[in-house]
């Protein structure tokens, strides 16, 4: 039987392994051994394991990917204002594996923040493009991004870009195209409910927002949207020459 003073087992592991990954123990792509595999190492059984794992995990140390493992939660994705390269060359330059998923493209009747933010009327239509990025598995963000559904309705017709690429998307429709951000609000807010689904976090989790204006070489609107990053990978970048 445990002393008041004594530490459950499972909080002691969890301050093990929390030790282990600060002093880069683990460096097999970031993967921690499987349950059993820590089951053996520290001579308990898998629920005790279990536990201590879920509370890294609650505490954003960890991620678990159904069917492939469990990861560290080191990466930090760079959000840069200035930046023109796409999503994709930024998490290849950080040696993790990029993905989007498109979650789904509609053409609506643009909202009055948004026809503000495009320079447009609130009757015209714009393009909605709902994304959901990863890096190595892991849902990073969820962005939503929007173009003036006539300028731009050539975008409609390259969707089957594979794999899936807005940057590329952009290219390849207007090819002569040169698009900058202008503009960057950042803004923290909790995740909703279905953003902690999608981004595999704990209901009413911190995001960071990005709500960004971009425009052409010619001074033209070209896109309005907003990204939500996980708070506890986002650092932010910002070029002052």
């Amino acid at each position: 039987m445990l002393k008041k003073s004594d530490k459950p087992m499972y909080l002691k592991l969890y301050e093990k392994i929390l030790n282990n990954i600060e002093n880069k123990k683990y460096n097999n792509y970031d993967k921690l051994p499987s349950e059993n595999e820590f089951a053996k190492e520290f001579c308990v059984n898998r629920h005790t394991i279990r536990q201590a794992l879920e509370l890294l995990k609650s505490e954003g140390f960890i991620y678990t990917i159904l069917g492939k493992g469990t990861y560290i939660s080191n990466i930090k994705v760079p959000y840069s204002i200035s930046d023109k390269s796409s999503y994709s060359s930024k998490i290849l330059d950080l040696g993790y594996e990029p993905k989007t998923t498109l979650l789904g493209v509609d053409i609506i009747e643009a909202s009055e923040d948004v026809a503000k933010n495009l320079g447009i009327n609130t009757k015209l239509k714009v393009i909605e493009f709902r994304l959901l990025r990863f890096a190595n598995d892991l849902p990073i963000s969820i962005s939503y991004s929007y173009f003036d559904a006539y300028l731009y309705r050539e975008l409609i017709n390259n969707l089957d870009c594979k794999p899936f690429s807005l940057y590329k998307i952009l290219e390849k429709s207007y090819p002569n195209l040169e698009v900058t951000k202008i503009s960057t609000i950042f803004e923290s807010v909790m995740a909703t409910k279905e953003q902690s689904t999608l981004l595999m976090m704990p209901s009413n989790s911190p995001l960071l927002a990005a709500c960004t204006i971009s425009k052409d070489q010619n001074g033209n609107f070209v896109e309005y949207g907003t990204s939500y990053f996980r708070g506890d990978i986002c650092k932010i970048k910002v070029d002052l020459i």
